[in-house]
């Protein structure tokens, strides 16, 4: 009989990545996990309803001998979080899950450090395909790069390897396509949520969106792009641009997204 190495995996925080992520390593059953929140809270309680792991409210209780201790803060914490960590093993390696902070604020450490950047949105309460999300790691130790490629592809089929520069890059990317584009969303309920029931009217949008979002699959961005700017259809412009006569601050990101829109496609042809 084949016996299965199990890992110990420290999970600091309690938020949609980390849940996600104990999810999916609790599935897994090669790993014993042990979660850590800074204060009690209903988070953490479902923690130790869900998964089949070691709750500490008490930092100093933390295992010393874990193999990975992954640091799922908001940036402002990574530092101080890792300053706390203490381990008794050299090989074990301390990790940010940040697609913006630099490896740096892992600190210099006798053990290795790395970065473990999933580009994907979490909620909570929302499935999540981990096999199609691409994890960026980064290390500064080729040994520890292998070793976290071999750890991420037991999660994921899109690994990649990238600097901070890159990795940073990619994070703006990703909070341009998800962040802004959720705030329109936002902002289109605003604009006809109040005549068709609050929330109601952005199931009539969801094909529009999906299409688009589609469709990248096949073309280029600049080439998906639709829409009056496009077009240069001003007199539907200034319909939109009266609409939001009252909505200030919308209003001048309408003719700014048009302006961008419109210079888009002229460097495309350029």
């Amino acid at each position: 009989m084949t016996t299965i190495s199990v890992q110990k995996v420290v999970i600091l925080g309690c938020g949609n990545l980390a849940w996600h992520l104990a999810k999916n390593l609790n599935s897994q059953k090669k790993y014993s996990l042990f979660i850590y929140n800074h204060k009690p809270n209903e988070q953490l309680r479902q923690f130790k309803k869900s998964f089949n792991a070691k709750i500490y409210e008490n930092f100093e209780s933390i295992i010393v001998d874990s193999d990975y201790y992954f640091i799922c803060v908001a940036d402002r914490f990574i530092a101080k979080s890792a300053k706390r960590i203490s381990t008794r093993k050299s090989e074990a390696v301390i990790i940010h899950t940040s697609g913006s902070a630099s490896i740096k604020e892992l600190g210099e450490r006798l053990c290795d450090t790395a970065v473990f950047y999933p580009l994907q949105t979490f909620s909570k309460n929302d499935d999540l395909n981990w096999a199609e999300t691409p994890i960026i790691i980064e290390s500064s130790k080729e040994s520890t790069v292998i070793r976290m490629k071999t750890f991420a592809k037991n999660i994921s089929r899109n690994v990649l390897i990238m600097d901070y520069t890159l990795r940073l890059k990619m994070h703006l990317a990703a909070v341009l396509v998800n962040n802004f584009t959720n705030s329109l969303y936002v902002a289109s309920m605003d604009v006809i949520g109040k005549h068709m029931g609050g929330k109601g009217h952005i199931s009539l949008l969801l094909p529009l969106i999906k299409q688009t979002v589609d469709k990248l699959d096949k073309l280029d961005p600049h080439e998906a792009q639709t829409g009056p700017a496009k077009r240069g259809d001003k007199h539907v412009m200034k319909k939109h641009l009266t609409l939001l006569s009252k909505q200030s601050e919308m209003k001048k990101i309408y003719k700014q997204m048009s302006k961008l829109i419109v210079k888009q496609q002229e460097n495309k042809h350029a």
